[in-house]
């Protein structure tokens, strides 16, 4: 309580008409904050009024303040009138067109620390916020982890104001709306909810809002901690939200009536709702044709039923239902296993766990450090261990297949879900054999039926084919072509699910 309390307090300050203390007020505030810029002015000539500018340094772009605000300021003052001297300098000496009024002292230190230039005027309550930002960033960038062989090849940024114009240079609508919050009563992080008006479903748009102020925390730094605090399926793996660098993907889904979250200082945005058929498109799908998308959606969607059902039907296989393996295999597998000390389980436990480290472990270190410990980890010691008899080599291909059936998912959360997963059908298929891997799948579908994304079942269009009139599966595992894809999916409004007819002029 004691955060919403202080955030409650800072809100309703106001400030005062004299501007000493309004000096004061700020100075205090901003006590040991060696990058807050501020100075004291007098401008005009016979009628002459005491000014006071604040920014934070290298937040603004210097050149433009001094151009647009000093320099004016000096210029163009010589008239001052005797009253009326706060309306004459934000008209008459600002050479800007984005300038607003600031009536509290919370205000005030939103807009200094979020890149605005402050003007206080003396005798009157209220400031003039004027934008001239200049933050550093790294520009537009590459898309690194969501690469596409067609299509855009940019990617958001931790720049706010630069993703938000990523999308809306791809939708020049006025119907896409970007409402705009802070989140973090410390860090005021700059939220931004974008979705078409006449297309996204209110209630989901209204569900998010409402999500968005379910909580108070002091801090938001990055998409992923906005996203544990809004989602429902805590304890589900499986993600509620799917994530996207590219402004490209996140355009396409707003075009589809689903809605998407920015979150300033985060390089991914948010897409939701979302089903497990969402996960497995990939962003250049839409540019190829449609014989190339539908194989390979085929080879993702086998790729990850191998990620989690190989290793596991191996064990079931080797321990329990050896009669299932022709003589050659099983003579085959037999051989292969002699003088191996450890069981099946821990054979295959053993190399997942030193899989999942080497994968972590080339994260964490550079690029050519982690490229080469990725060679030294999947080589040499794969064959060492090997040769030392300490595991069969089927399990070093179980594994390494494994393992690059999982990287076929196009998105590293769910494919994420799919490794943790995978764990419960290896011990269930330890235990009980065939039966348990069974088992496990069953649980794994019964799970994934139950679970929703902002009321949308993650099942769609799988678990209800004929809802929409059956469109939605024509873009799931087999990809029609595109004139033939005339409807929106289930996400966007029932009166608005047409998106392609044929032109009757032509």
């Amino acid at each position: 309580m004691s955060l919403l309390h202080d955030e409650q307090n800072r809100i309703t300050a106001i400030m005062s008409k004299n501007l000493s203390e309004n000096i004061d007020t700020l100075s205090a505030l901003f006590v040991d904050c060696a990058d807050v810029t501020k100075r004291k002015l007098t401008v005009g000539d016979t009628n002459k009024v005491d000014i006071y500018i604040i920014y934070v340094d290298n937040m603004i772009n210097k050149g433009l303040l001094e151009e647009v605000t000093v320099q004016q300021l000096f210029a163009s003052m010589t008239d001052m009138p005797a009253e009326g001297q706060f309306d004459y300098i934000k008209e008459k000496g600002l050479r800007t067109v984005d300038v607003a009024e600031v009536i509290t002292m919370n205000a005030i230190i939103e807009n200094v620390l979020s890149g605005d230039t402050v003007i206080l005027v003396d005798g009157y309550d209220k400031a003039i916020k004027v934008s001239v930002r200049g933050m550093p960033n790294r520009g537009v960038p590459t898309s690194e982890n969501e690469v596409a062989i067609r299509g855009s090849k940019e990617s958001f940024s931790e720049a706010f104001y630069i993703n938000r114009v990523l999308l809306r240079r791809r939708i020049k609508d006025t119907n896409l709306k970007i409402k705009q919050f802070k989140v973090g009563v410390r860090s005021h992080t700059d939220v931004a909810i974008c979705y078409l008006e006449d297309v996204a479903k209110p209630e989901i748009v209204g569900d998010i809002e409402k999500r968005l102020k379910e909580y108070v925390i002091d801090g938001i730094f990055d998409s992923g901690m906005l996203e544990q605090l809004t989602e429902r399926n805590v304890y589900s793996p499986f993600p509620e939200f799917q994530t996207t660098e590219r402004p490209d993907k996140a355009a396409s889904a707003i075009l589809e009536g689903r809605v998407v979250i920015l979150v300033d200082n985060s390089p991914l945005a948010l897409l939701l709702p979302t089903t497990l058929n969402s996960f497995f498109q990939a962003s250049d799908d839409s540019y190829s044709r449609w014989e190339v998308a539908t194989f390979t959606r085929i080879l993702r969607y086998f790729g990850a039923f191998l990620s989690i059902a190989l290793p596991g039907l191996y064990i079931a296989v080797i321990n329990y239902n050896a009669e299932v393996l022709t003589s050659a295999m099983a003579l085959s597998f037999a051989a292969a296993r002699d003088g191996v000390p450890f069981s099946v389980l821990f054979e295959v436990v053993m190399m997942e766990v030193a899989f999942q480290m080497l994968l972590e472990a080339g994260i964490r270190l550079p690029g050519p450090m982690g490229s080469t410990l990725g060679i030294v980890g999947g080589l040499i010691i794969g064959d060492a261990a090997v040769n030392a008899n300490l595991v069969s080599p089927i399990v070093v291909i179980v594994i390494a297949l494994t393992a690059i059936s999982a990287f076929t998912v196009p998105n590293e959360p769910f494919a994420s879900a799919f490794r943790i997963v995978r764990y419960l059908i290896i011990i269930l298929s330890a235990f009980l054999g065939l039966y348990g891997f069974i088992l496990g799948i069953m649980l794994l579908l019964n799970h994934l039926g139950g679970l929703k994304s902002f009321g949308m079942p993650y099942l769609v269009p799988f678990a209800a084919s004929g809802i929409n009139e059956g469109t939605d599966t024509k873009d799931a595992i087999v990809r029609l072509p595109l004139r033939d894809l005339k409807r929106r999916p289930i996400f966007s409004r029932k009166d608005e699910r047409t998106r392609l007819v044929k032109n009757k002029d032509e």
